[in-house]
């Protein structure tokens, strides 16, 4: 078996995640990646930066040019697995398509209700199978012309996303890592007024940290990834699970990520996340204050919340939320 997987490929990315698990499950001959993580940082900033938001341009030529590159037309694969096919034009597509019996999108991300690429648009015909995590674009799929649309949920990587000390060994009270949102910021400084120690990472909050000037904030940065983002996950007692207010979002990957790390989950309540969880697993956001108030509660008295976060951190384990286990499900529908 050969398979051909096209995704942004760093290290500690989910597309890199993904990509470890299928070669895992399917024990293919060869295992073959073209990471377009190499053109996107060959890239210079400012055509990165039309590319990423226009796809047009200098960045999207590179990426193509640099697929087509690594492939030619005698090559044969029994799967093409393109992890967020945002940036592959129409005639690169066509071509890919010509190499596989079994031509297959995956993406985390909403396509419909952010995240558009009239390139993707134009090829999504082209897929024999598209995975969303998104269910709520089911139906757009269809409307857009996918042959077949699967819908599997968000995930994490059990050998990344882990406990790394012990419950007792905690040493802030909460973490977010995301980017930033006013209604996030708005949070944040509630918490932040209450009293709790929190530990932030993410784009864009540099004007909010100082605008704080708060003792009990630590901001990391931009961003923390792979194992060092598993490792500030693991020493707070609470972790914010937040879903963008940018698109109707009900879960994402920090849902399962979080109790993974043995980290007690802050999520609002939605039709999925109470599908995954029960209130004896997880702190549900209701609104603003009564967290305030239950997170309190819950710091007063460990022995309930080592509990609950026992609780949440085997439900991601039990039922099957990790990649391998999402992946396989999906492989043995394909």
């Amino acid at each position: 078996m050969r398979i051909l997987y096209i995704a942004q490929y760093s290290i500690g990315s989910t597309s890199n995640m993904r990509g470890r698990y299928i070669q895992e499950i399917l024990q293919p001959d060869e295992f073959k990646v073209i990471d377009i993580d190499n053109p996107l940082h060959a890239t210079s900033r400012i055509f990165r930066s039309i590319g990423w938001r226009f796809k047009i341009g200098v960045l999207i030529n590179k990426i193509n040019s640099y697929i087509n590159s690594n492939i030619t037309e005698e090559d044969s694969f029994n799967i093409i697995w393109i992890d967020k096919g945002v940036f592959i034009n129409l005639k690169t597509m066509s071509k890919l398509r010509s190499l596989t019996t079994h031509l297959i999108h995956f993406t985390p991300d909403p396509a419909f209700a952010y995240h558009r690429s009239r390139l993707f648009f134009k090829t999504i015909h082209l897929y024999d199978i598209c995975i969303t995590t998104k269910q709520y674009e089911l139906q757009d799929y269809s409307f857009a012309g996918a042959k077949k649309t699967l819908y599997c949920t968000q995930g994490f990587d059990p050998s990344i996303h882990k406990s790394n000390n012990k419950f007792n060994e905690k040493i802030y009270d909460i973490v977010f890592i995301g980017h930033f949102e006013k209604e996030r910021a708005i949070l944040l400084h509630q918490l932040l007024q209450a009293g709790f120690k929190i530990v932030l990472a993410g784009i864009h909050w540099k004007k909010f940290v100082a605008l704080e000037q708060s003792e009990n904030l630590i901001y990391l940065g931009d961003g923390i990834f792979g194992e060092e983002y598993a490792k500030i996950i693991s020493l707070s007692y609470f972790g914010l699970g937040l879903l963008s207010k940018w698109v109707p979002e009900l879960h994402t990957t920090r849902t399962f990520e979080i109790p993974a790390c043995g980290t007690c989950l802050i999520t609002p309540r939605t039709s999925e996340t109470t599908s995954f969880f029960n209130d004896s697993e997880v702190v549900f956001l209701d609104d603003n204050i009564h967290l305030i108030s239950n997170l309190t509660l819950l710091l007063n008295n460990k022995i309930e919340l080592e509990n609950k976060t026992i609780n949440g951190s085997q439900k991601v384990f039990k039922n099957g939320y990790d990649y391998k286990s999402i992946l396989t499900k999906i492989l043995n529908d394909v």
